[in-house]
């Protein structure tokens, strides 16, 4: 299926088009191929086979784009479709909608086997948000969205790494555990796709002492003082596991490019309330290196990540 938010055109109304394709449709207890979009529904269209209707894609929830037009075909008794007067011209909708060739007759479809649909009424989502056929809830616009894009979720992953090697695993619907080489070790980076943003950089703490998402030689060794370059001559590594936490909204709402002002508590909560990681140090072997600062020759871990909303 896909999701769109949507609006419904006449044919005397020049119209932009986004076909987009999804893995999930906005029901969470649904898991099918689905196309979405989010738009409003300006009036019908008899273009094709009738009856059919032309949507704007006013937003894209998730996906890529596959095509730059969308005509939707409508029911009129026939196709297991609802009909087109359920959807009046102006309104404005969250759709989950099937394929071409996935119900009978022609072109995309809005399936009425279950509800696949959701009103949009000031900024207000109204519908079988996450429960039952024909029972209606509203949610915020806003957080229907963050609900949509970032599902909960809950993840271990395990390897081996070695000297100078990256470590890349997906996780939940949008991200990438990272464990990015650099000369001393490894830096634990949490990214979102088609972003650059490290999500987890404002895990504390900021100063004077090593942070969790820093993984180095010296923090492994018996004698962590003879490490001469070690960061603000610290006595100790960060202790295993290593608790670090992570959030979309990081570089965004959150210290974003035009940020003014400190980060502050209450946005270090907020990131910890939607993603938080452990990971622990299993097995290592460690080399020597120069000014007493040992390098690690492999690692074992694993990691546990949670969150979403």
């Amino acid at each position: 299926m896909s999701v769109y938010r949507i609006i419904v055109f006449n044919d005397s109304i020049s119209c932009w088009r986004l076909f987009l394709y999804l893995e999930r449709a906005f029901s969470y207890s649904i898991e099918r191929r689905a196309f979405g979009h989010n738009g409003k529904n300006y009036s019908p269209s008899y273009r094709g086979q009738a009856p059919a209707m032309d949507i704007l894609v006013l937003e894209t929830l998730k996906g890529g784009i596959l095509d730059s037009g969308m005509v939707v075909q409508m029911g009129d008794g026939m196709y297991c479709r609802p009909t087109l007067d359920f959807f009046p011209p102006g309104s404005e909708w969250i759709l989950a909608l099937n394929g071409q060739g996935a119900k009978p007759g022609a072109g995309l479809a809005i399936s009425h086997c279950a509800e696949y649909w959701l009103r949009v009424e000031n900024d207000d989502v109204v519908g079988s948000i996450d429960g039952g056929e024909k029972q209606v809830k509203r949610m915020s616009l806003h957080e229907f969205k963050n609900r949509f894009l970032y599902p909960r979720f809950s993840k271990k992953i395990s390897g081996r790494i070695e000297t100078g090697e990256k470590f890349l695993r997906p996780f939940g619907s949008r991200f990438e555990f990272i464990l990015e080489p650099n000369p001393e070790g490894w830096e634990i980076v949490i990214k979102e796709y088609g972003r650059d943003e490290n999500l987890s950089r404002l895990t504390l703490p900021f100063h004077f002492v090593p942070n969790p998402r820093e993984i180095e030689g010296w923090h492994l060794s018996d004698n962590p003082s003879a490490c001469a370059n070690r960061p603000n001559k610290a006595d100790a590594g960060p202790t295993n596991p290593r608790k670090f936490i992570f959030s979309p909204e990081v570089g965004k709402r959150i210290d974003g490019a035009k940020a003014d002002r400190s980060v502050t508590d209450e946005e270090v909560r907020d990131i910890h309330n939607f993603g938080r990681g452990e990971l622990t140090i299993e097995k290592f072997k460690l080399a020597p290196g120069s000014d007493g600062c040992p390098k690690i020759e492999w690692m074992d871990f694993s990691v546990q990540l949670d969150g979403g909303y």
